[in-house]
């Protein structure tokens, strides 16, 4: 959550600390740290289990002091990967209620390298050990799941319904809430761009299916596009660029910059083609500066897009690129920004949030 570079956990984890602090008399909060000893990095380096960035033990004394100053009545539990401890957060809080805010889980971003067309782990002996492991991935959240939380805070109402499968209680469902730091629209024609982690295998795939589609309308004419990209690893960006020509590669920019250069974007893609872990932190960022974009299905999770139906797409790169086409014509270009406009005026809030949290734990 205190990361010097601020990411997409960081913001995420910030905004349900709001939410949880707006719904609650009182809130205290215990950091913990990922476990360094031997034997669980070895653990993890020869992935024998699950889960193993915390070590309970490590946690128990502090625990029981905060015990002696603080009785909750709910424990929340920031991210999936701090599952193993709640076991000890029953032992030391008998009492109290445990809730896991989620951020989505491991196993939602393995599946895909496993058994996609374009997966990282999808073929050899990689493809074993991948296969053994998000096998333990889902017994693990499912088991700690079953015993010892009562419930979950997801994003969407499809992490609600993989939640239940996997044994939680009960869900409550938080959108993404957006900050409103319009800017000065001034588009260039032709001029489209994308924000995010490159190698990021969601985005890296994505990338290259929409790049592979834009070529094919850019050879029949049916398009003349100039697509920015902005993140890093600076390599990925390059091979993009020196693959296609209508790539320019801009690099990692600081705030400052990058707002200078997305208010100059006909359009903001968020192209996301399927349910990966989480919420996708660029289409909060598009909203927030009020820039026409285009999603898709799977890249909307966890956002409240009220009217906004011509900004989505299904989860194909010939209908995303299809959409772009006709989203650069000036006249629905001028209509995607006022149903950005909109969503901005009826996304959910931090108080309308924790009112709901309130009302159902």
């Amino acid at each position: 959550m205190n990361a010097r570079v601020v990411g997409g956990v960081q913001l995420c984890s910030q905004e349900f600390l709001k939410i949880v602090q707006a719904a609650s008399n009182s809130v205290d909060y215990l950091e913990v740290k990922v476990c360094r000893q031997l034997f669980w990095r070895v653990r993890r380096k020869l992935n024998l289990g699950a889960y193993l960035w915390y070590n309970p033990n490590e946690v128990r004394a502090k625990l029981i002091a905060k015990k002696i100053e603080y009785a909750p009545t709910h424990i929340f539990i920031n991210k999936s990967e701090l599952i193993r401890l709640t076991p000890l957060l029953r032992s030391v809080f008998p009492e109290a209620q445990i809730g896991l805010m989620s951020h989505g889980n491991q196993s939602g971003d393995d599946l895909y390298e496993i058994s996609g067309a374009r997966g990282a782990r999808n073929r050899g002996l990689r493809t074993f050990m991948a296969t053994l492991k998000i096998g333990q991935d889902l017994v693990t959240e499912s088991w700690f799941r079953h015993r010892y939380v009562d419930f979950v805070c997801v994003m969407s109402e499809e992490e609600s319904v993989l939640e239940r499968w996997l044994g939680c209680k009960s869900t409550v469902v938080l959108p993404r809430t957006i900050t409103n730091r319009t800017l000065s629209w001034q588009p260039v024609v032709g001029r489209i761009g994308f924000v995010g982690t490159l190698n990021h295998t969601p985005n890296k795939v994505a990338l290259d299916l929409i790049c592979e589609e834009i070529a094919k309308k850019s050879t029949l004419e049916e398009i003349k596009v100039e697509l920015r990209l902005v993140g890093k690893p600076e390599s990925e960006g390059l091979r993009l660029a020196s693959s296609y020509s209508f790539v320019k590669y801009l690099g990692a920019l600081n705030d400052e910059d990058l707002e200078s250069e997305v208010s100059s974007w006909s359009l903001f893609l968020n192209p996301i083609f399927w349910l990966s872990r989480g919420a996708s932190m660029k289409l909060g960022q598009a909203i927030s500066f009020g820039i026409p974009f285009v999603t898709t299905q799977s890249g909307k999770r966890g956002y409240v897009l009220e009217g906004a139906e011509f900004l989505i797409t299904s989860d194909n790169p010939q209908d995303f690129v299809a959409r772009v086409v006709e989203l650069m014509n000036d006249d629905q270009n001028i209509k995607a920004k006022a149903l950005v406009e909109n969503i901005q005026i009826t996304s959910p809030t931090v108080q309308s949030l924790a009112n709901l949290v309130a009302r159902v734990l």
